[in-house]
């Protein structure tokens, strides 16, 4: 196979899998970390100065080419599989509809959904200081599923977003010991949503002699987008074996455009032309993320690693979707989002020329409060405990697995309906959450 067919199939094999596989969030928020097998042995400690060493370390810092030499074609498959149980759901309806319980089932158990994610990157040396980079990656996502019939079904029932992130790089050596880099993303989002509708408390408050719950229908709206960021990154190794790393990774700003329909809907001429099927548009700005690495080989087998990372996530105040139908108001989820914190050590043992062991633990915070906590993302803070190893199967071809067991806290919701607010007709809600993620990733890395 020529070098040529090999990286167009490499990339081409990405981009169809991705496009394909609905995304789990394995990070806090909606972030999907797993991006590098080699990466995930270490909880991603040292990710921000390569401590992987490979092509893979371009989702984190760009600059990160300043630690490659010669070429590189890499491919990741991470196998994300979640676990989020939801119990003793309990909803009623806002007090002024008479507080009556809304029915439905309170234990609809697990509502993670598993996945692959894949990612490929490519590392080319144009001369010792100039190298050019591009990595194919699946930075943000989440899918949540519940059965129509659960006690909540009017907060949410269905929630996915799919991205895909196109980002050619470039990196200069600045000096012996200094690379700067820098890249743009190009990405595609893909969102879909779906509740329930209670017509019959809708009716019922306007006056209308209808039981509220007597009249379920259901909303769905999808839509998708283009959007254009940039990444930056330093890299600095004042001796041999010893590196820090920075990076920038910018929001991306999207306007998803897409429809709405609406199924159930009573045959009310007031609430058919409000509940039309039409055009929606939703704005969703990605936050953006600071990133700090460390890397040290204490000795020529040995190296420690550590990882910070801020992520803005208090760009995400609301889930705002607008309805070219002049009729139908906006559908809105109050989120008002934290920003917060990823920190990670890990260690690498080099147990011979060919074979490299991996540990690592992470702290990875929640954005959400419990006061805003929703169905749609049930988060808390996460608790990572990763090993791996790589092993160099022959001169161009090495090997890497990578697997962690995420403990999240518990969670609970507790949302309350007064018919003014974000969650009118939506019934108070009641609920605990427990999860833990697993992740597995395999790599495969060819120089050239």
């Amino acid at each position: 196979m020529s070098k040529g067919s090999l990286k167009g199939n490499l990339l081409a094999a990405v981009a169809v899998v991705a496009i394909a596989a609905p995304l789990p969030a394995g990070a806090a928020g909606y972030l999907l970390k797993e991006q590098s097998a080699s990466g995930q042995g270490t909880s991603f400690a040292g990710a921000t100065a390569n401590g992987m060493g490979d092509a893979t370390g371009l989702f984190f810092n760009p600059a990160a080419l300043g630690t490659i030499e010669g070429n590189q074609a890499v491919g990741v498959l991470s196998g994300v599989f979640p676990t989020s149980k939801t119990s003793n759901a309990r909803g009623t309806r806002a007090t002024r509809l008479g507080g009556s319980t809304i029915q439905g089932t309170s234990d609809p158990g697990d509502i993670g959904m598993d996945a692959v994610i894949p990612s490929g990157y490519l590392a080319y040396t144009v001369s010792p200081d100039v190298k050019l980079g591009l990595a194919i990656t699946a930075p943000w996502g989440l899918s949540t599923d519940y059965p129509e019939s659960w006690t909540g079904r009017y907060h949410g029932i269905h929630s996915s977003l799919l991205t895909i992130n196109i980002s050619p790089t470039v990196s200069y050596r600045l000096m012996p010991d200094l690379t700067i880099a820098g890249g743009l993303q190009f990405q595609y989002a893909k969102a879909r949503l779906s509740q329930a509708v209670d017509f019959g408390s809708i009716l019922a408050a306007t006056g209308v002699p209808i039981a509220p719950g007597s009249r379920d229908g259901v909303g769905e709206v999808k839509g998708d987008d283009w959007g254009v960021g940039f990444t930056a990154g330093m890299l600095y190794e004042p001796a041999k074996g010893t590196r820090f790393g920075v990076s920038y990774r910018s929001s991306v700003f999207h306007e998803l455009d897409g429809d709405s329909k609406f199924e159930g809907v009573p045959a009310t001429p007031a609430l058919q032309a409000s509940f039309a099927g039409s055009p929606v548009r939703a704005k969703v700005a990605t936050p953006d993320i600071i990133s700090f690495g460390a890397y040290h080989e204490l000795t020529s087998s040995f190296a420690v690693m550590a990882d910070a990372q801020w992520t803005n996530w208090s760009r995400f105040k609301e889930l705002r979707i607008r309805y070219r139908n002049p009729l139908r108001t906006d559908t809105v989820t109050d989120e008002n989002w934290d920003d917060s914190w990823f920190f990670a050590l890990g260690a690498a043992y080099k147990w011979n020329e060919k074979l490299t062991l991996r540990f690592g633990v992470a702290y990875d915070q929640t954005p959400v409060s419990d006061q805003y906590r929703t169905p749609r993302i049930p988060d808390e803070d996460r608790y990572w405990v990763s090993i791996g190893a790589g092993y160099q199967v022959t001169d161009n071809i090495r090997t890497d697995i990578g697997y962690s067991h995420i403990f999240a806290n518990k969670a609970k919701i507790d949302l309350r309906d007064n018919l003014t607010g974000s969650d009118a007709f939506r019934g108070n809600l009641s609920a605990d959450y427990k999860a833990h993620v697993d992740v597995i990733a395999l790599q495969t890395r060819i120089t050239f």
